[in-house]
């Protein structure tokens, strides 16, 4: 039976950082007083990446669950169409737009 060779190339280099990791340092970079290099080196982070997790926050891209956006909407009845077989009275001035 032939010996079988594995070779270990080394572990997976690039680390998966979870949505509320990537939160809890772009939220300590927000904090007076502290800068992005500082909480970068402190972290093992490169300085680069939290900068484009910090540029995707403010986007609303960083990831994790969609929330949705829930904007104010006011609805206005729309005015009657006008018919053209009916008279308009010469006196009345034109419509204003709000």
């Amino acid at each position: 039976m032939p010996l079988m060779q594995v070779k270990v190339l080394g572990a997976e280099r690039r680390r998966r950082w979870s949505y509320d990791e990537k939160v809890r340092l772009v939220e300590e970079t927000l904090q007076a007083g502290e800068t992005v290099c500082g909480i970068a080196r402190r972290h093992g982070v490169a300085p680069s990446l939290l900068f484009t997790w910090r540029r995707q926050a403010r986007q609303g891209r960083l990831g994790g669950d969609a929330v949705p956006v829930l904007v104010p909407v006011e609805i206005t009845p729309a005015p009657a169409p006008i018919s053209i077989s009916a008279p308009q009275p010469a006196s009345s001035p034109p419509a204003q737009r709000a």
